[in-house]
């Protein structure tokens, strides 16, 4: 048996206030636009959403990153590395990981950087800490934290990203082990850049940010057009199943599907893809909204928190994120 690094715990910070349905359909209303059957396709009940503008992606990561340190009984100067996934960062410079170094005292001897797949985030970190934590004997304890704002950048007058965001926190301590066949199994990949241009953020680039000082703030939001993107989600299937192939498994032997929280709709989409078993996929994005790179995590979390799985249970991710990009693991808990 080969080192990895398992999942030692995972917790999740989300602020108090709960934003629901009827806030976002009034909102529309008044634009003379009718939303429901949008939040219908995408399961939307609640959202939790910072009130307090300054509360940053940060401070919600360090919530996170307190709790499953003290969940997990290891102490924030056992720490190797800290890697922070956002597609809504706080700043580029210094690296956000390197600020929740400070907050928890980590020593200084532990590495720090940040990662933007945007929704994609934290699973390719899962992925490539993982693969380091394989071949490198000297990272006994990594910190993966994923914190996204994605509803302070919405556009009021979008309703796919206005209603449909929520803001939270999510922290993996991941502990490396040696003889053991737990841990990532294998990973792969889906890319098509084709629609680079739909999904921006700052709608107009970061340099005629500080270039145009005319700018609207529009221009500074996330820009989200219009377009099809069924591709992405078609794709799950084959590169799940190619997956599983690659690793000698059937669709049997997976317990539990951590997928996208994008829409349940097309989480069912999916389900029927792969002829499987709707039970076996976890949806928490009725609760929480769609959280960007956290969202696959906090489907795991709640899978955790059930006790839907022992050791030993095969879990498949699968997330997207703009551009358009999609990622699959298979991990054994």
């Amino acid at each position: 048996m080969k080192r990895n690094a398992i999942i030692k715990d995972i917790a999740y910070y989300h602020p108090d206030n709960v934003v629901e349905n009827d806030f976002y359909i009034d909102h529309f209303k008044k634009k003379n636009q009718d939303i429901e059957g949008l939040l219908k396709s995408t399961g939307r009940k609640t959202r939790y959403i910072a009130d307090d503008l300054e509360e940053t992606i940060i401070q919600m990561g360090v919530q996170a990153a307190k709790k499953v340190l003290e969940k997990a009984h290891v102490k924030a100067t056992d720490l190797d590395m800290i890697v922070f996934s956002s597609g809504t960062p706080e700043y580029i410079s210094p690296t956000n990981a390197l600020i929740v170094h400070d907050h928890l005292g980590a020593k200084q001897k532990c590495g720090v950087y940040d990662i933007n797949t945007n929704c994609a985030g934290m699973l390719v970190a899962l992925d490539q800490i993982s693969r380091s934590m394989q071949s490198n004997s000297e990272l006994k304890y990594v910190l993966l934290v994923g914190s996204d704002q994605l509803n302070r950048f919405s556009r009021y007058g979008e309703a796919i990203t206005y209603s449909n965001f929520g803001d939270s926190a999510c922290a993996v301590l991941l502990e490396s082990i040696a003889d053991t066949d737990r841990g990532l199994i294998g990973s792969d990949y889906y890319t098509n850049s084709s629609t680079h241009n739909r999904i921006l953020f700052p709608a107009k680039g970061l340099s005629t940010v500080i270039r145009d000082r005319s700018l609207s703030t529009q221009d500074k939001l996330l820009q989200w057009d219009d377009f099809n993107f069924d591709g992405a989600f078609n794709s799950a299937h084959i590169s799940i199943e190619d997956l599983l192939f690659r690793n000698n498994m059937k669709k049997q032997d997976i317990k539990k599907y951590c997928i996208s929280q994008f829409s349940i709709g097309k989480i069912q989409e999916i389900c029927r893809d792969l002829d499987e078993d709707i039970n076996k996929f976890i949806f928490v994005g009725d609760e929480f909204g769609y959280t960007g790179t956290t969202s696959p995590l906090l489907a795991y979390a709640r899978a955790v928190e059930n006790g839907d799985l022992e050791v030993g249970d095969n879990v498949i991710f699968w997330t997207l994120g703009a551009g358009l990009t999609c990622v699959s693991l298979l991990y054994r808990y």
